[in-house]
């Protein structure tokens, strides 16, 4: 609590006060016989120097009524003052106080309510308008001034009497009566009950309730009881009202919907409410109650037990039988700077909130540390939730609120966290002259000099009870156990959150101090002043680091299992600092993750081999260190030679994954020194590698596949086959050498012949001569050193597919190599009349006949010349039918030309285009299949309309 208000006693000792008013410089006092006082005041706007307002009675209006004047009010629009006494409303002039008339209308009037609003015409015209609601037993009479010129009366029936109301808008006004309360529109002369029964009952589900079942629970949460007690309504900022029953008051919208939770539970059931700004105060039977109306904690308490009547607005006047006393606020700064002396942190945010900026100097400044005062507190009495709710909101630097943790989560931060709570403090003071000069805000005690109709200094009256004393704050909450477990758990809530932030702000000023690098350069030409983003950038990274290591301490205590995910994607962690943590919590796996992460692959790597070559533990064997070097790529590539070698030795068989996978790193490596590194590992190695980069990656480098053929040669020759494991193993060698030889064709046959024995690999050699050209000698060793002339017949029927003229002349050099050999070995003639009996069709007879010995029988010629000669009939006939159908299709062709020729059309005066619907006349036209006839013009829109539609 502190003091909103300072409390003076203006008059006393007056006859019978029935009503106050208090506009502008003037006090009006109504009394119980009838006079109407009129007092000058002379007060400070704000009472932060304890000056007290003076006091001068200016004016006694002895026959201003016959009876009590019971409420006084005015509309200053038309100069008037309204006044009710003996049960009728009267105007009176407001500088002489004559009366104007008297509203005969109102006679038995209990009450009145004025509003003045601008109001928009149907031609959008502003209109200045003053609504003066009398309540008269169950009627509303609404008089209307438009302009200050009198508009209309209107006479509205009330179910019950009224005796309480306020204007909530430009035409609704709230009434009270003795057990409900409800909306009226005086335009529409429509009553809403507000706290009606829904028909859906207070026992139906909450989407079947209406708005007021939502109220009538509003008020049984609230204990109200029975409805009984003064009714009072008060309309505040924000389109509320406050409706009171018994000691409960609750917010309203004003469509008559509760717009809060909660309401105001007062000490005890009010006589009287009413707002000033922005505070609400109301009247009880032994004092005066001061609340936040956002809070709607209990800011002021005064002792004034005779307080019977509340001027509401701007002067806040509170009056007794025969004593007014004047609040007078002291301003927002004062009160906030008592809040935050008193650490009532909570309620001076509260204050500052609804508190216009001009009316505090730097309120975004004061309101940020205040909060951040406010924050730290909470974290101190254990409410760690809310506290980095609060920092979070704030955007708190991290630093600020890591230094609140023990050493084992802020580190060296820890040390320095008196100081910067000292720092915040002192700046907060430096700007506060009430914390600076340690002001007391307390006053004398009442002066009780008497003030009636006289000109005196009013006097100060104390403005605390027991109630406003300091209530013993509660104790700091040792930041260990549990506690520390709970606040490190919303500390990385807290972190994550600056996480997101900072990386979205480290992007942006990455790109920045690019273009920013750019610029320099022209500025630097042009001989221009250089700007510079290189501080903001630092000190990003500086927070970054903070919050990435923090949070990493954070999983370390709390959950372990989130630091590998932290560490495996780009973070700012402090490599020392994590790196002793990580080691000694034996957390291997999160350190190499870290290294990974901070490009320290040596260090990794050198981790991973360690580990790797022990025995037991989590990254023990070849695998990490794969893995690991999968992922480096290019740029690391003499780390992947010099840390794949030990893996290789151990493990061959998974140690070439490093690169052999199918990983795009893998795919970059170049490929002659990975196969130079290999060759020095081991041949077979070296092999595995040609095999992947020529059959997986389809390099089509002649020297890779002269190095793979070569390769398997060397290892064929090499490899004794003394036993049937050497053999099988040797043939598989071969198998895979006359396969690659047949299907690679980048390869260079004359590097690789020379390295073939001459006594053995005959099949090799062969497919190497016919891939240089010499055919005859390929089919020479097909035929004498294979013996295999099945084998030689296919390669030349290979060569016939691919190019019938080239196969035609290689079946001839085939019946050569048959019949004139070149060893002296004897003609085979029978495999030559087999081929001659199998591919004869593709062979000319004339040079067959040539080659053939002359002792060659007939009959084993049948065959050959009888698939010659079918063959040239096949072709003749064919080209026979082919001959036809060309000349079926030339007749085709011209008919359809004729056809074409003899179609005409007449273009007569009177022949019309369908599409514009205008003459053909001489314009060049266009014919449609159909026989339409349009402008050439109008043929592209006919089309394109036929395209849309299509």
């Amino acid at each position: 609590m502190h003091d909103a208000f300072q409390v003076t006693t203006v008059v006393d000792k007056v006859n019978r006060i029935e009503s106050i008013f208090a506009h502008g410089d003037r006090l009006l006092i109504g009394t119980g016989v009838g006079q109407l006082l009129v007092y000058d005041i002379k007060e400070p706007l704000v009472a932060d120097d304890n000056e007290v307002p003076e006091v001068t009675l200016s004016n006694t209006i002895k026959q201003f009524s016959k009876r009590p004047i019971e409420q006084l009010d005015i509309i200053k629009e038309i100069d008037v003052l309204v006044s009710l006494s003996d049960g009728l409303v009267s105007l009176h002039d407001l500088r002489t106080f004559e009366l104007r008339m008297a509203l005969g209308k109102t006679k038995g009037a209990n009450l009145f309510a004025i509003q003045t609003m601008v109001e928009m015409t149907s031609d959008q015209i502003p209109v200045l308008t003053t609504r003066l609601a009398v309540a008269v037993r169950k009627k509303l009479l609404v008089f209307v001034w438009k302009d200050t010129e009198f508009h209309e009366t209107k006479e509205l029936n009330i179910p019950d009497r009224i005796k309480a109301m306020a204007w909530v808008g430009n035409t609704k006004i709230c009434l009270g009566f003795s057990t409900e309360y409800a909306l009226m529109d005086v335009d529409q002369d429509k009553l809403t009950e507000l706290f009606a029964p829904s028909s859906g009952g207070n026992n139906s589900p909450p989407e079947q309730q209406g708005p007021m079942s939502t109220l009538n629970s509003l008020y049984n949460t609230m204990s109200i009881g029975s409805r009984g007690g003064k009714p009072m309504v008060t309309k505040i900022p924000n389109n509320e009202m406050l409706l009171a029953r018994d000691h409960v008051s609750i917010f309203l919208g004003l469509d008559g919907t509760p717009t809060r939770k909660v309401g105001i539970e007062w000490s005890g059931a009010p006589e009287q409410m009413g707002y000033s700004y922005p505070y609400v105060i109301a009247i009880l039977s032994r004092h005066v109650e001061v609340r936040n109306i956002q809070s709607l904690a209990l800011v002021q308490q005064i002792d004034l037990s005779s307080a019977r009547f509340l001027n509401q607005g701007k002067l806040v006047y509170v009056a007794s039988n025969s004593t007014i006393w004047r609040l007078t606020p002291y301003s927002f700064s004062t009160q906030i700077d008592q809040l935050v002396e008193k650490q009532e942190y909570q309620e001076a945010v509260s204050l500052l909130d609804q508190i216009d900026a001009v009316l505090v100097e730097n309120k975004e400044e004061k309101l940020r540390m205040i909060r951040t005062l406010y924050a730290h507190d909470l974290f101190r009495r254990g409410e760690y939730d809310t506290a980095l709710n609060i920092f979070q909101e704030l955007d708190t630097d991290p630093a600020d609120v890591i230094r609140l943790y023990p050493e084992m989560i802020s580190g060296g931060l820890a040390e320095s966290l008196d100081v910067a709570e000292h720092d915040m403090e002192e700046e907060l003071l430096l700007s506060s002259p009430v914390l600076r000069n340690n002001k007391e805000l307390t006053t004398p005690i009442q002066n009780n000099s008497s003030i009636h109709q006289t000109s005196r200094p009013a006097s100060i009256i104390s403005s605390r009870s027991k109630a406003t004393t300091v209530t013993e704050r509660p104790k700091d909450v040792p930041l260990t156990g549990l506690n520390l477990h709970d606040a490190v758990t919303f500390l990385i809530r807290f972190l994550t959150d600056k996480r997101q932030k900072l990386s979205k702000k480290l992007s942006t000023s990455s790109s920045t101090r690019s273009s920013t690098k750019e610029g320099k350069q022209q500025q630097q030409q042009q001989g221009s002043p250089i700007s510079s983003t290189e501080g903001e950038g630092g000190e990003l990274a500086r927070q970054a680091t903070l919050v990435d290591t923090a949070l990493l301490k954070s999983y370390m205590m709390t959950n372990d299992a989130l630091v590998g995910p932290l560490l495996r994607v780009q973070n700012h962690c402090d490599v020392q600092e994590c790196e002793t943590i990580l080691s000694d919590k034996k957390k291997y796996k999160e350190l190499v993750d870290l290294y990974n992460c901070k490009g320290l692959h040596g260090n990794a790597l050198d981790l991973l081999a360690r580990l790797g070559q022990q025995a037991e533990g989590p990254l023990r064997g070849v695998l990490p260190t794969i893995r690991y070097l999968q992922r480096l790529g290019l740029d690391q590539f003499d780390l992947v030679l010099k840390y794949s070698r030990w893996v290789l030795e151990k493990d061959p068989i998974h140690g070439m994954d490093i690169f052999i996978d199918d990983l795009a790193e893998v795919e970059t490596f170049p490929r002659d020194k990975v196969l130079h590194h290999l060759e020095s590992i081991s041949d077979d190695l070296a092999i595995q590698y040609l095999e992947y980069i020529i059959h997986e990656l389809r390099d089509i480098l002649p020297d890779f596949h002269n190095r793979l053929a070569i390769a398997y040669l060397d290892k064929i020759i090499s490899c004794e086959a003394n036993n049937s494991e050497e053999k099988n193993k040797k043939q598989a060698l071969r198998s895979k050498l006359l396969s690659f030889l047949i299907d690679s064709i980048h390869y260079r046959a004359e590097k690789i012949l020379p390295r073939l024995p001459m006594d053995d690999l005959f099949e090799e050699r062969a497919i190497l001569l016919s891939r240089i050209g010499q055919h005859d000698q390929a089919l020479d060793i097909y035929v004498y050193k294979l013996k295999n002339y099945t084998m030689a017949e296919e390669y030349c029927t290979k060569v016939y597919r691919q190019d019938p003229i080239k196969g035609e002349k290689m079946y001839l050099t085939l019946l050569r190599v048959y019949l004139q050999p070149r060893h002296h070995e004897k003609p085979l003639l029978e495999p030559a009349l087999d081929l001659l009996a199998h591919h004869g069709s593709h062979i000319n007879a004339s040079e067959v006949l040539a080659i053939l010995p002359l002792g060659t029988k007939l009959h084993g010629l049948f065959p050959f010349f009888e698939k010659y000669i079918r063959s040239t009939n096949k072709e003749t006939h064919m080209d026979l039918v082919v001959k036809n159908l060309l000349k079926a299709e030339q007749i085709q062709v011209e008919e359809q030309l004729m056809y074409y020729q003899s179609r005409a059309v007449k273009i007569t005066e009177d022949r019309m285009c369908p599409q514009c619907n205008k003459r053909i006349g001489n314009s060049v036209f266009a014919v449609f299949p159909n026989g339409v006839v349009v402008h050439y013009s109008c043929k592209e829109k006919i089309e394109q309309t036929q395209w849309k539609l299509m």
